[in-house]
């Protein structure tokens, strides 16, 4: 059966992700119930990508001078690697829809362009802050997986199903499947609602309940995590998404705007209406507070008091374009971040208003975000699934109480003989210490091109450092006589160059240093303490 208009519309947002060659090991797969799971580690690392890793950086262009430099001086990012998509049985390269995270576990949901219904999940492990590991996938036929979430050691799945395929569906395709996870990984045995509509737009979960909206002809379907059954529905046309607060469901249709329900009751408690959107489309909500943020395509991003329902700000796409719309909007730790099409994606900092602090260049198309932890989740047309560290301080160092937080620019220059000490988390261009300098950095630091420490220059650096891009042309070099000291890890993207009486010390039992590039070594290089080598680079 061809999808209907409503569900081309909803993949359409997405441009189509590019293609990988996925040759699974067939004794490594389990085929029951019609899901496909592969845990073949050979076959499944080939679908990550670090071409493109290592230190990206956060741009305001909106802004000149000193006050430009600045705001991309305290957040630091590091992109640590790129999934490729997930090929189904048929041939078809599918493409991210959705991402739900779970403690070192992000569940991405996969759909497929044009008539053919086929969707996949896969399982992405992120305890390695720099080696993620893709541990399992599934292929789900006949079937799109719009959107899923974590709940009580089960994913709770949103999905359209090809009638043609399952008698039980008649002339609605939206399904939802509960798939209890087996510690964390996917299982073959789901529980099926059948919904009455066309395509299940998203889910949400609570300890007692879960939650599912539907587009087109839709309604709020509420459910019970014993029993799975349906024990309420509310009816309500072109729902988009789905949000929870403790009390609350809060749903979003293209047409009739914000409607708050009772969370035990679904009475209707609260409406309110936003802009108007393109009829089908993909959007998503996050809550932050009393703050509702909303996605409205080509309108930007709406905030609104979830209470009042006034509008408290509105955050508009810059540059006209039929590609550049707000997509889906994330909230994590005083930070939002925008997915906004062919623009990339935006980082905004929380407070009375939300402040822009720069964009991120995405390759393709930023058609979904999700940001949990320290990672940011963007799925990105043809560039696939990426995956984003945020470089966060996790040590406060007693003796760095006193410094203050880095403000000299893009590019951190110490003179000769200079001595600076800064906290925090801090991003800059590039870095040099001259002859005699001391630079002392407590916290987490990024370097996106070179750091060279010249004759005689110490850098003292407790926490992490990140410098430099995947295998191209940054490095990291010391100097004659000058000092990288490591309290914690360093983590470098490009080559290490250590020149004739170079010195690395690492402090404490706990360091670690990890090189991706090339080491080269002149005489009388001297590394002292204890630390480990993750690539083995500097045996």
């Amino acid at each position: 059966m061809k999808k209907n208009v409503y569900l081309l519309s909803f993949l359409a947002m997405s441009l189509l992700i590019g293609c990988d060659n996925n040759d699974d090991n067939k004794n490594d797969n389990q085929s029951l119930n019609n899901i496909t799971i592969t845990s073949d580690q050979n076959a499944l690392s080939q679908r990550l990508d670090y071409t493109n890793s290592g230190v990206i950086s956060v741009e305001n262009t909106s802004l000149t001078g000193k006050s430009a430099e600045s705001t991309i001086t305290t957040f630091p990012l590091v992109q640590i690697a790129e999934v490729k998509p997930p090929v189904d049985a048929n041939g078809k390269t599918l493409q991210a829809s959705h991402v739900t995270v779970n403690g070192n576990y992000a569940y991405v949901s996969y759909i497929t362009r044009g008539d053919v219904y086929s969707g996949a999940i896969d399982v992405i492990d992120v305890s390695d802050p720099y080696k993620p590991k893709l541990v399992t996938s599934a292929l789900i036929p006949n079937t799109d997986i719009t959107s899923l979430t974590y709940a009580n050691g089960n994913l709770i799945i949103g999905a359209a199903k090809d009638i043609d395929k399952d008698p039980l569906l008649a002339n609605n395709p939206a399904v939802l499947f509960n798939m209890p996870l087996s510690s964390g990984l996917l299982t073959d045995k789901v529980t099926t609602n059948y919904l009455e509509s066309r395509v299940t737009t998203d889910v949400a979960a609570n300890s007692t309940n879960y939650f599912a909206v539907t587009g087109d002809n839709g309604s709020l379907f509420k459910m019970s995590t014993s029993t799975k059954a349906i024990t309420g529905k509310a009816a309500m046309a072109d729902l988009r998404s789905i949000a929870l607060t403790s009390d609350k469901v809060v749903t979003l249709s293209g047409t009739k705007g914000v409607n708050i329900y009772n969370q035990s009751t679904l009475a209707l408690q609260k409406s309110f209406t936003i802009s108007t959107d393109i009829s089908g489309a993909k959007r998503t909500m996050d809550i932050d507070g009393t703050k509702l943020l909303v996605s409205e395509g080509p309108n930007g991003l709406g905030v609104y008091d979830i209470n009042s329902g006034s509008k408290l700000q509105t955050i508009g796409i810059t540059a006209a374009g039929e590609d550049n719309v707000t997509n889906a909007v994330s909230v994590n730790d005083g930070y939002a971040f925008l997915a906004n099409g062919a623009l990339g994606l935006n980082v905004y900092q929380s407070g009375t208003q939300l402040s822009l602090l720069g964009s991120v260049g995405i390759a393709g198309s930023s058609n979904y975000v999700k940001s949990s932890g320290n990672y940011i989740y963007v799925a990105s047309g043809t560039g696939g699934l990426k995956i984003i560290k945020m470089e966060k301080p996790n040590t406060t160092f007693a003796s760095c109480l006193s410094y203050g937080l880095y403000n000299q620019g893009r590019d951190l220059i110490l003179n000769s003989n200079e001595i600076k000490s800064y906290q925090g988390a801090t991003a800059i261009n590039s870095a040099i210490v001259n002859s005699g300098a001391v630079l002392t950095h407590c916290g987490a630091i990024s370097v996106l091109s070179n750091l060279t420490l010249n004759s005689n220059g110490t850098f003292n650096m407790r926490g992490s450092l990140s410098q430099g891009k995947f295998l191209q042309s940054t490095e990291l070099i010391i100097n004659n006589n000058a000092v990288l000291q490591v309290e914690g890890s360093v983590v470098i993207w490009g080559d290490l160059r250590l020149n004739s009486g170079a010195k690395i010390n690492f402090i404490g039992n706990d360091s670690s240093i990890t090189i991706y590039g090339k080491v080269t070594k002149g005489s009388n290089v001297t590394i002292t303490g204890t630390y480990k080598d993750t690539e083995n680079k500097l045996k």
